[in-house]
Formats: structure tokens, sequence, C-alpha cells
């Protein structure tokens, strides 16, 4: 099996579904949102590259910082996120990062990152199981 990776999320109707998803979780300044993959309905830009990785969207505002700033955060979770991508149901995350990210660590944010993460995949079980929505934080 290869190393664990991270898909990107390409198309507009995955953000859509994502800003839908009620599957959410927060860690301290990153809020995490989760679509599972579907089984069929390959090519529509949902769920996981190949059906193998789950795919990762960053959303990073202006507010957080100039675009130096942005990406050197927006580095640091896709890092994070590659680290526990195995342990990760399939499926599409968003990943908000909020201001207060800029002032946290690297092993700070990295752990926020893999929380909101975790989190967000279990959301998503005790939702399709309950029906209602789960948000942690």
């Amino acid at each position: 099996m290869p190393a664990p990776t991270v898909g990107r999320i390409t198309s507009r109707a995955a953000f859509a579904q994502l800003q839908r998803s009620r599957a959410r979780a927060t860690s301290g300044p990153v809020r995490a949102t989760f679509v599972p993959a579907r089984s069929t309905g390959a090519g529509d830009g949902i769920g996981a590259a190949g059906g193998i990785y789950p795919q990762v969207g960053y959303a990073i505002g202006r507010n957080v910082g100039h675009a130096v700033v942005r990406n050197a955060l927006r580095r640091r979770a896709r890092a994070a996120a590659r680290e526990v991508a195995g342990g990760l149901p399939r499926g599409s995350y968003l990943l908000r990062i909020e201001p207060a990210a800029v002032r946290r660590d690297r092993a700070e944010l990295a752990a926020n990152v893999r929380e909101a993460l975790m989190r967000a995949g279990r959301a998503a079980g005790a939702e399709s199981s309950s029906g209602s929505r789960v948000a942690s934080s």
C-alpha cells in the first residue's frame, strides 16, 4: 500500500456539499467539515480521489494575514493532514483556519488540525446513525 496522501478538492460541487454538511468539528482555531465518500457517482468531485484517500480543502481568509502568512498556515495544515490521512474516513474535508492560528506554534497547530479532522470524521458516523446534527468543540 502506498504511503498515505491527501487529495485535493477541485470542484465547486464538492465545496457546496461541504457547506451543507452537518458533520463538523472544532479544535482551537481550526474548524473541519466532512462529507463521506459515496460508493457510486465517481467523477462528481465528491469523496476521495480514486476512493483510497481523503480529499482536503483549505479555507484561510484574508483576515488571517497576508499571502505569505496564509500560505505558511496552509502548508502546515497540509502536512498535519497528511500525517493523519491513513486513519481518516474516506471523503471530503474542509479545514477553516481562523486568525488565532497565527499565534500557534507548529506542534499546536498540527494537533488542532489532526483533532478537528478526526472529530469531523467521527461526527459523520454519529450523524448518520442518529440523524441529528453533531458538532464537537
